[in-house]
């Protein structure tokens, strides 16, 4: 044994080490949660930063909850018993343009105000009886439009008094418009949604759900006036209402009454609702999801079943289901649902519940839904889980879910306002040290800025206080949905312990302020699933809600062995007729969905030429070049990554499009440029199904607050504004992606275009890089990071968010997310035209390009003819529209199809503005032409950056040993292919793809 030990005992010390060592991080992975033990409680210290004054969020409306307690610390109360309606054709003012009085709206007599169009408006004048608190509410019908909830703001007397009055939101109503459609494989499909029209009520409420209340506004004895103007979406005032605040009874109150009205139990009844099958909604994104647990109803053995609502489109503020059920006698029930709530880690998600269109009680404003990793049954019940009673006429009823954040409301201010306090003492720090600090020198930070350790030590009690409020909610301690909040507390206390450190740790601040808005987006997505809704009688036992052991692993073992017979590529229902098209797709699975439907229904009912649609990876280029190689190619493929027709087209497997006569009219459906890249050779070989594209977004109203009346429309108006900006804490972004050539040669092609040049000169055969247009374009872009010093790598839409960088360039992705993800900049910011460069004749060159998806068609088809005509109607406007419509509808703004057909983007439910925009930005586009060992410049492109920006190399140098390897690698692979090549380069010392 001790031969074995003396052996061996390297690697004994070795495993022992190794394991001490894991246990210690493992244990270090978690944030102290004694940390804050030993801090000193401040009282009355000052946290005010010496840049507040010229902060941004300090010109800003306050958010309702610092409002709502601000206004109670100063004496206000709710007011009782004032019930105001002022019909809504009893306006004071309305706007010259965009509104407008209509009759016999719907099914309502007499007439409305309807606002029409954006930034239109109508004013009303109301005589308040009493000082306080009141809440607001309006009876609306959402008209005709672009499919989206309509938008309104809400002044008083000319003010905004809280930031959530800038934008609310009002709901439309869908249902489904036709079956569940069931494909050959025994695959169900969701049916289409339609929008049903009617009058609707809401009260004025937070859009984001994170108030548990109806807004309040303090209104003082006397006249007001107040201003409803539309943001987003036509739409008719029926009534305003102002009133006292509302007050819900409690649950005990309720039970008192129902005792007091003889209300008893019912006996033996069971009213089960299938949740999917709900009758109304507030969008179409909600829609039937499927789940694969045979405990849920109805189950589908045999393929894709939509037996569930909700899940991950479920999510935001204010987005409601509603579902229609018949009680068999008058009587009490009780109620409860199987749910499915594991989408945040450990922490529960909340709706309120209405009943007939009240909430009954206090406790149905907030009902949780606890965190678990299977399905539950919720009760509606106490916290001894003694079930509510719930009192029905026999008859119809409604119940409606909505989603309500309230519950961590308060708990985002506080970490919001920690990283808004971080951002303001980055800045101050910055100050005294410059951007670029000597990490080795004592720059007395603690003396030099105001109560710099009791700042950071409130931050870190604030960050505590929201963690301990996340574990009163039940999250268990350890979660990582609390971590973010730990790791900056602790960063923040480490900070206060030593302030030295500050100035080598303020890009470590950048990203804990990153992590934070993170923190707060991610759990602001109140995702849950519902399998039922359950009333019965007390008498009735609750249901089981999880299937058995055995059952699950049947279950598993049955779909297994269905893997074998069933084609998982394949979409809908599928043809073996020899006639048929094989068409590929390179988008999700909802994506092909839509596109088999689509040609199904109208395509071939008006061809007879029948399409089978398969699904290939998104971006899996080698999928295609196999099916290439051995001959299994489809017929058409969609979404191809533009830069890969070219590399099809040299080898021959792909069809030139202009050989068929119609070709032009189908290429005048596009932008001229975006074709550039997809022709050789004098042949045409694809057609652009999306388009991305770069323009400049800007915060309204901290260019208001600058005093920036112009927005720039070139690089030199930039160029003065940066300095500007600076100077208040701000900057500029222009997007830089140090890890992908692939996107830094988009980000150098604006420049280059404008200054007229090109990247390619002979017809592809060599670089034109070192033209002086080329140089002058690279002395601009690299200018902005070596004269200007703008951020080299930063988080734009969190920058944008909290007004550090209220201005900049980005693209098509960026619009998305501040539509979706940042609610609460709704009507406050703009996107125009990116800047350019001005020519001899006055006009402004904006070029640039935007390379996206394809779609191509193979060689080897024996049915060109009939892949032609798929390929003329899958780009044409009408099916354009019909596919972004429905894709929208089922994923959100999230998804909205940027498609390269000019007709059809117009189409598309883009704000006015907004697109007007956009296809000014269009008329500059231009995409870089692809050729033999294209790739080589891309990568160089993103080097002589490197080398000029971090490296400090001479431009002319770096410029000159890029286009020796780029021209050293085109001439490589030209010759490769016995194209003419330039005889005088080398190949030696080139890369190779």
């Amino acid at each position: 044994m001790l031969r074995i030990l003396r052996k061996y005992t390297v690697s004994i010390v070795v495993v022992i080490v190794l394991a001490a060592a894991f246990l210690w991080w493992n244990s270090g992975r978690n944030f102290d949660n004694n940390a804050m033990a030993g801090i000193p409680d401040y009282s009355d210290v000052d946290q005010r930063s010496i840049l507040e004054d010229e902060s941004v969020t300090s010109k800003l409306e306050p958010t309702f909850l610092k409002y709502y307690s601000n206004e109670k610390a100063e004496g206000v109360q709710d007011t009782e018993g004032v019930a105001i309606t002022i019909p809504g054709d009893k306006y004071s003012a309305i706007s010259p343009t965009g509104a407008s009085v209509e009759s016999s709206i719907g099914d309502a007599s007499g007439q409305s105000v309807v606002l029409k169009e954006e930034n239109s408006w109508v004013e009303y004048k109301v005589d308040i009886p009493a000082d306080g608190f009141y809440q607001m509410g309006m009876r609306y019908y959402a008209m005709e439009g672009k499919r989206a909830s309509l938008l309104r703001t809400v002044q008083i007397d000319g003010k905004f008094p809280f930031m959530q009055s800038k934008k609310l939101e009002f709901m439309r109503m869908w249902q489904e418009a036709g079956e569940v459609w069931t494909d050959s494989q025994h695959n169900e499909y969701n049916p289409r949604q339609e929008e049903v029209f009617g009058w609707q009520y809401t009260d004025f409420r937070d859009s984001e759900g994170k108030a548990y209340e109806a807004l309040r506004y303090h209104l003082t004895k006397g006249t007001h006036t107040i201003r409803i103007a539309a943001i987003r979406e036509p739409g008719a005032i029926g009534e305003l209402r102002i009133f006292s605040p509302v007050h819900l009874p409690t649950y005990e109150e309720v039970a008192a009454q129902y005792e007091a009205n003889g209300y008893k139990d019912t006996s033996g009844q069971v009213i089960k609702i299938q949740a999917e099958e709900a009758n109304l909604k507030s969008s179409p994104t909600l829609r039937r999801v499927e789940n694969r647990d045979p405990a849920t109803e109805p189950f589908n053995k045999q393929g894709v079943g939509l037996n569930t609502f909700g899940g991950g489109s479920w999510r935001t503020g204010g987005q409601w289901g509603e579902w229609s059920f018949e009680a068999p006698e008058s009587g009490l029930y009780e109620i409860g649902m199987r749910n499915g709530s594991w989408f945040l880690d450990g922490i529960p998600v909340q709706r309120q519940i209405y009943i007939d269109g009240q909430i009954p009680f206090q406790e149905m404003n907030a009902v949780n839904f606890e965190y678990g990793g299977f399905w539950q049954l919720k009760k509606l019940a106490d916290e001894e889980d003694k079930p509510y009673k719930f009192y029905l006429e026999k008859g119809k009823h409604t119940m409606r879910m909505v989603v309500q954040v309230g519950a961590l409301g308060e708990t985002f201010e506080k970490v919001q306002s920690v990283s808004q306090r971080m951002s303001l003492l980055s800045r101050e720090v910055i100050l005294y040290t410059g951007t670029n600090p000597d990490k080795n020198r004592d720059w007395k930070l603690g003396t030099r800025i105001p109560n710099l350790v009791p700042r950071l030590h409130l931050m870190a009690r604030d960050l505590d206080d929201a963690i301990n409020n996340m574990y009163a909610l039940g999250v268990t301690k350890g979660s990582s949905q609390v971590s973010p909040l730990g790791i900056a507390r602790d960063q923040l206390l480490s900070m206060a312990k030593d302030p030295d450190t500050i100035p080598a740790r303020l890009v470590q601040m950048t990203d804990t302020q990153t992590s934070l808005g993170t923190w707060i987006n991610g759990l602001s997505q109140q995702s849950l699933q519902l399998d039922y809704i359950e009333l019965k009688s007390a008498d009735v036992k609750w249901p089981k809600v999880n299937a058995s052991w055995f059952e699950r692993t049947w279950t598993s073992m049955h779909d297994f062995f269905l893997s074998f017979q069933k084609d998982y590529r394949g979409v809908g229902d599928t043809s073996t007729d020899e006639k048929t098209l094989d068409v590929w797709v390179s988008y999700g699975r909802d994506w092909a969905a839509i596109i088999k439907q689509l040609a199904d229904e109208d395509f071939t009912a008006n061809t007879g030429i029948k399409v089978n649609i398969n699904v290939i990876p998104t971006g899996d280029k080698n999928k295609l070049l196999l099916s290439t190689t051995a001959g299994l190619q489809p017929d058409v493929a969609l979404g191809v990554d533009g830069q890969v027709p070219i590399d099809y087209a040299v080898r021959n497997a792909l069809v030139n499009l202009n050989t068929f006569s119609d070709y032009k009219d189908v290429a005048d459906r596009f932008r001229p440029g975006a074709l550039i890249p997809y022709r050789f050779d004098g042949g045409d070989f694809a057609l652009p199904d999306t388009q991305n594209f770069n323009m400049l977004f800007y915060r309204k109203d901290i260019m208001d607050q600058l005093g920036i009346t112009k927005i720039p429309d070139t690089w030199e108006e930039v160029m003065d504004l940066i300095p500007l900006l600076q100077q208040k804490g701000m900057d500029f972004y222009y997007p830089h992606a140090p890890l992908n050539p692939d996107l830094a040669i988009n980000e150098f092609s604006p420049f280059l275009y404008q200054n007229n040049g090109d990247y390619y000169k002979d017809n592809g055969m060599s670089s034109n890089l070192d033209s002086p247009e080329a140089m002058n374009a690279f002395k601009m872009w690299t200018g902005l990071f070596t004269n200007y010093k703008i951020n080299k790598d930063a988080n734009f839409y969190n920058r944008f968010r909290t007004g550090e960088m209220p201005i900049g360039i980005a693209d098509y992705s960026t619009y998305v997310l501040l539509s979706t993800a940042a609610p609460e900049l709704t009507g406050w910011w703009g996107m125009k035209p990116m800047p350019g460069i001005q020519q001899a004749d006055g006009q402004i060159n904006r070029t640039t390009g935007g390379l996206a998806q394809t779609s191509v068609m193979f060689q080897k088809s024996e049915k060109k003819a009939e892949a032609w005509e798929f390929m003329k109607w899958w780009s044409s406007a009408d099916v354009q529209e019909q596919f972004g419509t429905e894709l929208e509808a089922l994923l959100g703004v999230e998804a909205r199809w940027n498609t390269a057909n000019v007709e059809a983007i117009k189409r598309l439910p883009w704000p006015t503005d907004d697109i007007d925009s956009i296809l000014e930005q269009w008329n500059w586009f231009k995409e870089r032409e692809i050729v033999l060992g294209g790739y080589y410049t891309t990568r160089m492109v993103a080097n002589i950056w490197n080398e000029v920006v971090l490296n400090g190399k001479n431009q002319r140098e770096a410029i000159e040993d890029g286009v020796l390897g780029i021209d050293k690698e085109i001439n490589k692979k030209r010759e490769e292919f016995g194209l003419k090549v330039d005889s005088s380069l080398s190949n030696e010392g080139s890369g190779g793809q």
